[in-house]
């Protein structure tokens, strides 16, 4: 309870954190009861007929991919045989993978990766439109932030705008929804097995860590999504929405267990996201990037300035991650820096100390023990830093004290 109680200091700063902290506080003291706990209001666990409908396309789309193709036929390959809604996919539409959807699709994602960007991208942007049952056509799409001028920001909006209208006449023309409706049992499993190894009282413990809070946390299935499982590892997309007046986090999460695939059965038992360390930590982790990436972006110039710590060796570890640069790389590891405490906040010791093994010395965040140890200060100071946002350029401290030798040593 001393974390907790540090956090009182908080208020005044923040007098609205006093229902979440006596919240908090309640469910820390019923940790061990067994009386099954709701969730908070604010944590749903769904699945997303725009993002599978999207990730449907993508199957389609391989044979005509120009770049990564060699990654994405190996990604289907394998994923085909242990991801039933992939398999079953491919059985209903595989014959659309000459249409004019497969090779739009594909010709979006070479033009967003020439462009430095990903599929996650579109998370967002899939997410702010209405969801395709609704009837109601996509809207234009507008870029709030890139990093793009024109004319190339004006052409990637067109080429997302009509994308969008393709997507949802690909959805309305095939009868898509029809799938969803005949594997809704498969999906309804999946988002139990997600909802029941959430930990109660995470949302309460993240916006009183980072001082600011948000008005719905959606953790979205995605059985569609594919990505080679491996040691129970999984994919997951954050994405933040601002829609009818509300900020939403979501979190968009590929399977990480497999289930190998039966055409012989009617229903399944196992639903690809029953395993408690993935699930818990792929949620936390995304909805703390937006918390935490958005936040970073005044300091590009000075995380900039401790690129060279990005070494060789550290760049060749972080591959096999996605992190591509040393500004991913700190985002990164400030983000599981957030994981840990807030394992700390909740009283869970068990978490907490699985995480800082986990990503310091399977994941090779090295700079993690530093990191945690200057976040105490920040913990302990809230009149000071209400803000996690507040304390960045004390956290950023930690990488101008430090060295390449360091970096090497470490990763040996």
């Amino acid at each position: 309870m001393a974390i907790i109680q540090r956090y009182l200091l908080t208020l005044k700063q923040k007098p609205n954190l006093m229902q979440k902290l006596l919240t908090l506080g309640i469910l820390t003291l019923l940790i061990s009861c067994q009386t099954p706990k709701k969730h908070s209001d604010k944590f749903f666990t769904n699945f997303n007929k725009n993002i599978e409908t999207y990730f449907l396309a993508e199957l389609l789309s391989i044979n005509h991919r120009k770049t990564n193709k060699q990654w994405e036929e190996y990604k289907l390959k394998t994923c085909k045989e242990y991801q039933p809604i992939v398999a079953k996919a491919l059985a209903d539409f595989g014959n659309l993978n000459q249409s004019k959807i497969a090779i739009e699709t594909a010709k979006l994602n070479d033009t967003l990766v020439s462009l430095g960007y990903g599929n996650d991208v579109m998370m967002g942007i899939l997410l702010e439109q209405p969801e395709f049952n609704l009837l109601q056509e996509p809207s234009d799409f507008k870029f709030s932030y890139t990093h793009l001028k024109n004319p190339q920001k004006k052409g990637l909006e067109q080429l997302i705008s009509d994308y969008l209208k393709l997507l949802y006449n690909f959805y309305q023309n095939e009868n898509i929804d029809d799938f969803y409706e005949k594997n809704i049992r498969f999906y309804n499993g999946a988002i139990n097995e997600v909802q029941t190894h959430i930990p109660e009282g995470f949302t309460e413990a993240m916006e009183i860590y980072y001082g600011d809070d948000r008005d719905e946390y959606i953790a979205l299935v995605s059985p569609m999504m594919i990505w080679p499982i491996e040691d129970n590892e999984g994919r997951g997309i954050a994405a933040t929405v601002k829609k009818d007046g509300k900020r939403i986090v979501y979190e968009v999460m590929s399977p990480y267990v497999q289930v190998p695939v039966d055409f012989t059965k009617n229903n399944y038992d196992q639903f690809g996201f029953d395993y408690q360390p993935r699930a818990r930590t792929l949620t936390i982790h995304e909805f703390g990037h937006s918390f935490v990436n958005s936040e970073l972006v005044p300091y590009q110039k000075q995380i900039e300035r401790h690129s060279y710590l990005f070494t060789d060796r550290l760049e060749k570890v972080m591959e096999t991650k996605g992190v591509q640069d040393w500004n991913v790389h700190v985002i990164e590891s400030f983000v599981r820096l957030g994981e840990i405490r807030i394992a700390e906040i909740q009283n869970d010791k068990k978490r907490a100390d699985y995480l800082r093994n986990y990503h310091t010395n399977l994941e090779d965040f090295i700079f993690l023990p530093q990191l945690e140890e200057k976040i105490i200060e920040f913990e302990n100071n809230r009149e000071k830093y209400p803000m996690w946002k507040n304390f960045i350029p004390e956290l950023l401290s930690v990488f101008e004290e430090s060295t390449t030798e360091f970096v090497n040593k470490k990763l040996k």
